[in-house]
């Protein structure tokens, strides 16, 4: 256990909390047997499939056999390769490609078969764990949930022309790992208490973008009942053309380019070259259109209807992007200036820079970091309706907006900032499913968590969502979480306004 998780499963635990062990789990993957700790069964780094390596590398999952022997799902397993990152505190680099794991919570003493939640977590699809995310207060409300690791930057996302053969998969492993996470829940998850016609899956950030590949995938057909997309980046996909340039920069800084056999050559790099190559190339971690995966312009599936058709909750936080100004100027010690929040505006507004720069003048006043990270959010979430609109269309559509302007703060955020961050970037998860904070919840934070988790909760049961209007062409509305487990809400008009999109959008007199 990492520095950093092994904090926050600390934290989570109550006073007087002891692991003892579980009642062992007789599945089709084999016996399985676990910790307890506080009336939760949790099972971890349990393998979903076999490891990646060789000739496995770049290609799908290959499913887990059954263990031989009981499995003792009492330690984490290995995080994807990746390099570390400053916002995964105590979390080191990865280079162990035999990664694809998952972790179980579960209610102790359950009589009946719980609502299921599978997670998928952020990152850029180039970093993360399943241990980012703690969840067990959601498992407490009555949920088994499941963690899920999958493959990350260039051993995930990775499209070489040598690649495309019979099976035709547009290089998105790690998308495919999450799908073959979701067949392992299907076929393993009632022996854990979970009822598999009862899945929800959700995912924050890149993993959003992961769980819009699981409605627009064939291949994920019937696996899951309910779908959660939280901050996520929209439901985007690049053609192999737009993704082509990226991975020929990084095979030749990987020194393949010449070679008689570039794939052997590119298989034969050791993880730790590979991901050095990809920091060095111009390399992007994308989905790729095309493939048994994913046929199609997402977007343009969910309006034909051409998805696998369940309820979504879909949302962000009210102030995307103060976190990542913040990463880029606060804690860099170099603030923003109003000579270059100026500066900003005229490049990005040359036509209307002077109405910009009225509009967030309040905010300038305060810091400049403040009007920039609010101008950011503002393009960010003025931008969002697109995924919202298809889906709608076909499926009962839940938006929500995150606003607990008293969202603490994470560890990684050392250096004093010279503005809120509040309900930044990732601000909601520890509200949701658990994740490294400076200090704890406090009473109020503990209510709109509650609040939240209940919505989410009820999705794939079909009911508790009835004072949460659906999202529609005729009534866009939605949701907003604030402090103390209040909510409001919303027409599509006002949160225009406050976002002040007409400004963003190019439509303002």
């Amino acid at each position: 256990m990492t520095i950093a998780n092994a904090a926050w499963a600390a934290a989570l635990l109550v006073a007087g909390g002891a692991a003892a062990m579980a009642a062992d789990i007789s599945a089709p993957t084999g016996e399985i047997r676990g910790l307890e700790e506080d009336g939760l069964n949790i099972y971890q780094g349990i393998p979903y499939a076999e490891a990646p390596t060789g000739d496995r590398r770049w290609a799908a999952p290959v499913a887990k056999a059954p263990f031989a022997e009981p499995f003792e799902a009492t330690s984490l397993g290995a995080e994807c390769v990746q390099k570390a990152v400053f916002w995964r505190p105590g979390s080191p680099a990865s280079t162990d490609e035999d990664c694809l794991s998952l972790t179980v919570y579960a209610p102790a003493g359950t009589d009946g078969p719980l609502p299921v939640f599978v997670g998928f977590h952020g990152g850029g699809s180039v970093n993360g764990s399943k241990t980012d995310w703690d969840p067990r207060r959601l498992a407490a409300d009555g949920n088994v949930v499941v963690t899920v690791n999958y493959r990350l930057g260039v051993t995930g996302f990775f499209a070489m022309p040598e690649l495309a053969g019979d099976d035709n998969l547009g290089g998105n492993y790690g998308d495919l790992d999450r799908t073959e996470a979701l067949r392992w829940v299907q076929r393993n998850i009632s022996a854990f208490g979970g009822d598999p016609g009862k899945v929800t899956i959700a995912g924050q950030s890149a993993g959003a973008r992961g769980v819009c590949f699981q409605l627009a995938s064939p291949e994920a057909a019937g696996l899951f009942h309910g779908a959660i997309i939280q901050s996520g980046p929209g439901c985007a996909a690049h053609t192999i053309a737009q993704a082509a340039p990226g991975w020929e920069d990084l095979i030749r800084v990987a020194g393949c380019a010449d070679a008689p056999d570039r794939l052997a050559c590119m298989r034969d790099l050791s993880p730790a070259e590979l991901i050095d190559a990809q920091g060095s190339s111009d390399y992007a971690s994308r989905t790729i259109i095309g493939g048994n995966g994913l046929p199609g312009v997402m977007d343009d599936l969910f309006a034909a209807g051409e998805f696998n058709r369940v309820p979504v909750i879909i949302g962000n936080t009210r102030n995307e992007r103060r976190a990542f100004t913040y990463e880029a100027n606060d804690l860099m010690i170099q603030p923003v200036t109003m000579a270059k929040f100026e500066a900003y505006v005229r490049d990005g507004y040359p036509d209307r820079a002077d109405t910009v720069l009225e509009r967030y003048s309040d905010d300038a006043q305060r810091a400049p970091g403040l009007a920039l990270a609010n101008l950011a959010s503002d393009e960010r979430m003025c931008t969002t309706t697109g995924t919202m609109q298809a889906l709608s269309m076909h499926v009962p559509v839940h938006v929500f907006e995150f606003r607990d302007e008293t969202a603490p703060g994470r560890p990684y955020m050392v250096i004093p900032s010279s503005f809120p961050i509040g309900s930044g970037h990732s601000a909601e998860l520890p509200y949701l499913y658990g994740s490294l904070i400076t200090g704890e919840l406090d009473g109020s934070q503990m209510a709109t968590g509650k609040a939240m988790r209940g919505y989410w909760s009820a999705l794939s049961e079909g009911d508790g969502l009835e004072d949460w209007p659906t999202y529609s062409a005729a009534a866009p509305k939605r949701m907003l979480f604030l402090e103390n487990g209040a909510t409001e809400v919303i027409s599509e008009a006002q949160f225009m306004a406050e976002h002040n999109c007409d400004l963003v959008l190019g439509d303002a007199d």
